[in-house]
């Protein structure tokens, strides 16, 4: 309803306003960015907090936004979805992969079957998965860091350096795609796993 309506307009102007004199890679403005995974949640008909999360789940990570002012303005339940949402994206996945170490990869059943030990990159991968399940005690948490993903990989020819591309692939496909899968974002899942080989 119009109520609804207000929080969202709300969130974005809040969004707007923080992100402001901010661009992306490919020289949109940065607000462009939350926009569009809030676009994508409310196509996924997901509820109006995890919408406004969508707009907001930057702010707190990437301005000088609080997350007490995120509270203050937007309630408790908004608020503790932006702090999920921060964690996660504070995870510095890549880091725990050692230099010249394989991609972590999901251990696919039959490399397991025939009694093959999980390379340390995909036990390490696995770990990983289950540190974002925990941290993640909304499960709407995890589908805002999931669709944040899936706009992050549609943009991410405009990330400069092949490097930092192929990282981001290799976490997607060790980490985000299972996840996606594991809670039943099956359409989420088979996406971020075709840009991930795309790149």
């Amino acid at each position: 309803g119009a109520l609804a309506a207000r929080r969202a307009w709300d969130a974005f102007v809040f969004a707007l306003r923080y992100h402001r004199r901010q661009y992306r890679a490919s020289g949109e403005p940065y607000v462009t960015h939350p926009l569009e995974v809030a676009s994508m949640l409310a196509k996924a008909e997901a509820d109006l907090p995890s919408i406004m999360t969508g707009l907001l789940h930057d702010t707190v990570e990437d301005t000088g936004a609080t997350l007490e002012l995120v509270t203050e303005r937007f309630g408790p339940e908004v608020s503790a979805l932006v702090d999920g949402v921060t964690k996660l994206s504070r995870l510095e996945l890549a880091r725990e992969m050692q230099p010249g170490e394989q991609p972590a990869l999901q251990a696919s059943p039959a490399d397991t079957a025939g009694g093959q030990e999980p390379s340390r990159s995909e036990k390490q991968a696995a770990n990983l998965r289950k540190l974002v399940l925990a941290m993640s005690q909304d499960i709407r948490v995890l589908v805002v860091k999931l669709t944040d993903r899936t706009h992050n990989m549609r943009t991410l020819r405009y990330v400069g350096s092949h490097s930092s591309r192929r990282l981001k692939a290799e976490e997607t496909m060790g980490i985000f795609a299972p996840l996606a899968l594991r809670i039943g974002m099956y359409t989420v899942a088979a996406e971020l796993e075709t840009l991930a080989l795309a790149e």
